[in-house]
């Protein structure tokens, strides 16, 4: 019998984090002097001071998320980096007197989990600095987080020089920047990339529903808390979803503000649910039935490669005797579930998941638009994503 620590290494990653980025002592030192002026340990960067007029790239998670899916996106995303376009081969167990027992399932598995190199680690590859630290209210109210970021840029203001930035952002991060954008007078952010992030609303507004026992279950179960916040050190003071909500005021707010003449905007929306298959797997039906054709030609190329003296790895799951082993027994893995369900909301049906395509794009006509097959969680630490950041990055960088 599984117990239920097991299970939850099985379904979720349940690990210290593990990156790398660049590093010198200007940077180490610079780092350190942002979190002592902002009075916080989460800030990372591989930025430089005295670089005025330079690229950062400023990364913002979403809701109920961390810097780490940016760092570390298999413990950012807690594992479920899946796999989900292709199906597992099957396993060759070799052959057999007899034919495997039918329609018993084997095992059960989910889809193949990934663990990608982080969006941070390919800035580094293509010599981009950038930023990025964990929101002390990922739960709750927008309006905490935008002033949050105000402080945050003060800081890099302070630290780095008058930089210029670019925000690449993930969901909720996205409304988050846009409001900031909205209300600051000035600001060195010359862009802003948002990935599945919800302007039109998403029905994940719903979890307001189950605000009190999750406020007490996120903060008090070590195993939930983990998920959320790996390093231990923010505590969910409220969640507030409401402004998620489609029509919500501080949406239509949002959208009634337009778009700055001073900044480009760039949405990037998915188009697929899927979170993960989970499979039964089964003996396939072509076992069942005795092949002597074919096991006689497997049984002439091991008596080749046992002549050529290859090495028994092989050879030996192939017949010996073509009369007496007939039976391939082959591992199939058949789809029996998959997560997301197909339910009738457009965030599903026509979205990543948790955002509608519709609801990830503005409607303004100088925002530009990408659309990929990516669901809500896997989109920012893709190969489709990757180019995207390095492509706007480099846009920017050619434009001054």
């Amino acid at each position: 019998m599984i117990s239920t620590t097991e299970l939850t290494e099985k379904v979720f990653t349940i690990r210290d984090p593990s990156y790398t980025k660049v590093t010198s002592p200007k940077i180490i030192a610079a780092e350190k002097r942002i979190n002592k002026f902002l009075k916080r340990k989460d800030v990372e960067s591989t930025a430089t001071p005295n670089n005025d007029g330079e690229i950062l790239v400023l990364f913002i998670h979403g809701f109920a998320a961390s810097k780490y899916c940016w760092l570390d996106p298999d413990i950012g995303n807690m594992g479920w980096v899946k796999d989900c376009k292709n199906d597992p081969e099957h396993i060759d167990f070799g052959w057999h007197a007899l034919p495997p027992p039918p329609y018993i399932p084997v095992a059960w598995t989910m889809s193949e989990q990934l663990v990608p190199i982080g969006a941070t680690q390919i800035m580094d590859k293509n010599g981009i600095e950038w930023l990025t630290y964990s929101q002390e209210s990922a739960f709750g109210d927008i309006e905490v987080s935008v002033k949050e970021l105000d402080t945050v840029l003060k800081a890099i203001k302070e630290i780095y020089g008058n930089r210029r930035i670019i925000i690449i952002a993930h969901s909720r991060g996205g409304l988050l920047s846009k409001r900031y954008l909205d209300i600051a007078e000035k600001t060195n952010i010359e862009k802003l990339v948002t990935f599945g992030t919800p302007y039109g609303g998403s029905f994940m507004s719903a979890f307001e529903l189950f605000r009190l026992p999750s406020k007490h279950f996120l903060n008090r179960v070590k195993t939930a808390r983990k998920l959320w916040d790996v390093s231990q050190e923010r505590k969910v003071e409220s969640i507030a979803t409401k402004q998620l909500a489609p029509d919500s005021d501080f949406l239509n707010e949002l959208s009634a503000s337009g778009c700055r003449d001073d900044v480009k905007y760039v949405n990037v929306a998915g188009t697929s649910s899927l979170i993960s298959y989970i499979y039964a797997w089964r003996w396939k039906t072509s076992s069942l039935k005795p092949k002597y054709k074919i096991a006689k030609q497997k049984m002439n190329e091991r008596k080749k490669l046992i002549d050529q003296k290859q090495p028994i790895i092989d050879w030996y799951n192939l017949p010996s005797n073509y009369l007496l082993h007939p039976f391939n027994w082959l591992l199939e893995a058949r789809k029996i579930m998959q997560i997301y369900p197909k339910i009738g909301y457009h965030e599903v049906l026509q979205g990543d998941g948790a955002v509608s395509i519709k609801s990830a794009l503005m409607s303004n006509e100088e925002v530009k638009h990408y659309i990929i097959d990516k669901n809500h969680v896997d989109m920012t630490c893709s190969k489709p994503g990757y180019e995207i950041m390095i492509r706007e990055v480099n846009e920017s960088i050619n434009d001054k």
